[in-house]
Parts: C-alpha cells; structure tokens; sequence
C-alpha cells in the first residue's frame, strides 16, 4: 500500500483506466498533496486525471527531454487560476 497524499480523490473502484494514472503517477514518486509542510500553501498541484493528459504529459516529456515525473508536475496551462 502506498500513501497518496491528502488531497488524492480516488476513482470508482472497477475504472481501471483511471486507476492506471494514478498507478502512473505515483509510480513516478509523486503524490497528490497540495499543503505545504509548513501549512501556508493550500492549492492542490495538477496531476493528471486522464489516459489523455497523461499521453499529452509523455509527448510533452520526450519533446522536451525532461523527466516524466517533472512534466507531469507541470501546472496545467488551461485551468483557471
């Protein structure tokens, strides 16, 4: 058993889809929290929901060389602020 974080929501049980994101992304070490350890930050980081945002992070990785672990901590360009 691994330790999401506090702010990992997870999906309907039988949504193997979704559950390979989240496989993929803590597989890549990261978590799901978004509070600061000193508690002054309390926005939730991105991480991806979708089979679709976790291709678009992989090409995103390979594109620009970088680990897939950063590009898929990467703040999320069309949510709102």
């Amino acid at each position: 058993m691994v330790c999401a974080g506090r702010d990992f929501a997870a999906p309907r049980r039988h949504d193997k889809k979704a559950w390979s994101v989240v496989a993929a992304v803590l597989g890549e070490g990261l978590r799901y929290e978004g509070r600061e350890p000193c508690g002054c930050g309390k926005e939730p980081k991105f991480r991806p929901r979708t089979r679709a945002q976790l291709r678009a992070r992989r090409i995103a990785a390979d594109r620009a060389g970088a680990p897939l672990a950063e590009t898929l901590a990467w703040p999320d360009p069309y949510s709102p602020l």
